[in-house]
Parts: C-alpha cells; sequence; structure tokens
C-alpha cells in the first residue's frame, strides 16, 4: 500500500510540476511577472517567497498553477501586465504547460526504448506459450514450433492464424509446422472461447526483447506520443457519436490503475506515465473555460478581432468553467468509488 503511494505522488508529480513549469519558465522568459507557483489546490501546507515570486504546495495534489501579473481582473494595468504583451508570448506561455506534458512524454517512451522490453512478435507465427489442456497442448504442439500453413493456406504473420481458425468451418484444422528445421503436419481441433467470442487452439506468440540506440528510441518516443494523440482523438470522436462507450475515469480511477501497474514493475509504470502525460497535455489544449485551451481560444479571438476580450467577463466565462469542471471531477470521482467498491 505505501509503495503504491508512493507512485501516485510520484506519477502526479510528473504530471502536473512539468505543466506549470512550462507556464513559469516560458513567462519568465518572456519578461512577465510571476507572482506565485503553486503544486496542488487548496489548503496550502508550505510557502515561501524567492525574489518577486511565492512558492506553495497544497492539501490536494491533483492539480497546481502559476498565477502571472495580469492575467485576472484586478491586476490589469501593473507594469507587468500579461494583456500588454504581444500576442504570440501570450499563447506561447499557455501553451507552454501543454507542450512540457509531451515533452515529458517523449522522454520517458524513449527511456522505455533505450532500456528495452518484452514484447510479442506479431510478425511471424511462432509459438511462445501453449495453454495447458488445450487443444495446441492435446495435438502435441510445443513452444519454438512455427506454423507454416493452416488447411492448405499460407500463414505469414501472427494474425493468419487467428483470422484462418476464426474463418473455417471444419471441426478438425490440418496444421504444416517447422519443428528443428523438420516440416510436418499437425491436426488440431479449435475449440469455441466465451469471453472472447471466437474459436481458439490455445497458443500465444512468442517473446522478443527489444532495445534501442538513443536516437532511434527518441524518434520512436516522438513517433509514439504522437500515434497516442491520433487514438485519443478518434476514441473522444468515437465517443462523442455514440460508437464507442463513454467511460472516463478521475483520480481514484487513475490511482487504482497507477497501483496495479506499479506492481508489474518500473517500466510498465512509466508506460502509464507517459500514456496520461499525453493525455494531460491534450486535453488541456481543448477550448474547455478554465483550462489552457479555454484561455487559447480568447487569445486566437483576440487574433482575428485585431482587440482584446473584456477581461472580466473572460474571467467570468473561466470561473464558470471550473465550476462545472469541479462538479464533473467530483461526479466521476463518485463513479470510480463505486466502480471500486463493486470490484469493477
Amino acid at each position: 500500500m505505501i509503495i503504491t503511494i508512493i507512485f501516485i505522488i510520484f506519477l502526479f508529480i510528473i504530471l502536473i510540476i512539468p505543466h506549470e513549469l512550462g507556464h513559469f519558465f516560458v513567462a519568465k522568459r518572456c519578461g512577465m511577472k510571476v507572482d506565485r507557483f503553486s503544486f496542488g489546490l487548496g489548503p496550502r501546507l508550505y510557502v515561501f517567497k524567492k525574489g518577486e515570486t511565492e512558492y506553495s504546495i497544497s492539501l490536494i495534489p491533483f492539480g497546481g498553477y502559476v498565477k502571472i501579473a495580469g492575467m485576472e481582473p484586478h491586476d490589469k494595468g501593473t507594469e507587468n501586465d500579461f494583456h500588454k504583451y504581444p500576442l504570440w508570448k501570450r499563447i506561447f506561455v499557455i501553451s507552454a504547460g501543454s507542450i512540457m506534458n509531451y515533452l515529458v512524454s517523449i522522454i520517458l517512451f524513449s527511456l522505455i526504448f533505450i532500456v528495452g522490453f518484452y514484447t510479442f512478435d506479431f510478425n511471424k507465427a511462432i509459438i511462445g506459450e501453449i495453454s495447458k489442456g488445450s487443444p495446441a497442448a492435446r495435438a502435441n504442439l510445443l513452444p519454438g514450433d512455427e506454423i507454416l500453413k493452416i488447411e492448405g493456406q499460407e500463414v505469414k504473420r501472427w494474425e493468419d492464424i487467428a483470422f484462418y481458425i476464426k474463418n473455417s468451418s471444419k471441426e478438425f484444422l490440418k496444421l504444416e509446422v517447422q519443428r528443428k528445421g523438420k516440416i510436418f503436419s499437425i491436426q488440431v481441433k479449435p475449440k469455441f472461447d466465451p469471453q472472447l467470442n471466437k474459436k481458439i487452439i490455445g497458443i500465444t506468440p512468442r517473446k522478443l526483447f527489444i532495445r534501442y540506440n538513443p536516437v532511434i528510441a527518441i524518434s520512436k518516443g516522438v513517433e509514439r506520443a504522437f500515434l497516442l494523440t491520433k487514438f485519443i482523438l478518434f476514441s473522444i470522436g468515437g465517443m462523442l457519436i455514440g460508437r464507442v462507450p463513454a467511460e472516463i475515469t478521475g483520480p481514484v480511477g487513475i490511482a487504482r490503475f497507477v497501483g496495479e501497474s506499479a506492481k508489474m514493475g518500473m517500466l510498465p509504470f512509466l508506460s502509464i506515465a507517459a500514456l496520461l502525460s499525453v493525455n494531460l497535455g491534450l486535453l488541456n489544449l481543448f477550448p474547455i473555460p478554465a483550462l489552457d485551451g479555454g484561455r487559447l481560444f480568447f487569445l486566437l479571438l483576440e487574433g482575428i478581432r485585431g482587440k482584446t476580450f473584456n477581461i472580466e467577463k473572460e474571467e467570468f466565462i473561466h470561473y464558470i468553467g471550473f465550476i462545472v469542471l469541479i462538479f464533473l471531477m467530483l461526479l466521476i470521482t463518485y463513479q470510480d468509488i463505486l466502480r471500486w467498491i463493486g470490484g469493477g
């Protein structure tokens, strides 16, 4: 339990602090005055001041914020007023949090590719494991056997096996198998698995250990981060049109998920952290009031209209958005707790 809590705290640190540091460093670099840097929300547990900025750690670790002079209505007109800076600088400052989340994700994925990991070899039809008592076990198939043909049809990749088994109407299948350089035929009787809703013979592909040099690992880290972005956008689109079930997880659900991944080792945990970092970075770019994307939306409107949107009205919209987001977060957390209690 203690180890799980440590992993969860570490996760929120690597998700939230880089995001806020992105806003902080870019704002400083652009010459803006940063009044406060906070990790967490709610009652403040620890506060100190260095230079012009107050730093704090708050009770609830599910968020954070950077307060830049001039962003709020009562700060309007100050010497370092955020709205006096060029539009491109303000867009850069607001976008920097999500950029940092993507950078963290790329670093974590690159690290995983450098360290190396085991993965299933789907490019070849070579058996890795055979389930005890399965049709494959009864047919005397062995780990390391390569399936060359099924009912005379050539098998090139692992997915071909599943395809031929699923679409065959025969009770017994004739497999051409290569074992230690010898080729022979085996008859196997597939069984229907009600959980998978398909016919199986009880085999899994072999595992390979994959590791890349740093240059290739970084390129693959970038590729993985943007493939995830594409997948998330398609999933959200599917949920909006009803093709994909709307399943949203809050902090409690994430904590449970992280706890399970932590039990499997550091690499699965880092993979989950990288995935969540992409989610956080992308979500914050959505044009939703109170999120970075909501502020970017108003900045883009300013660019189109050629004049600043009324700050008081904009902050009121963000305030309403914040209240709605808190309500949704509480609702999602309640559903997470119900799933937890129900064992789902």
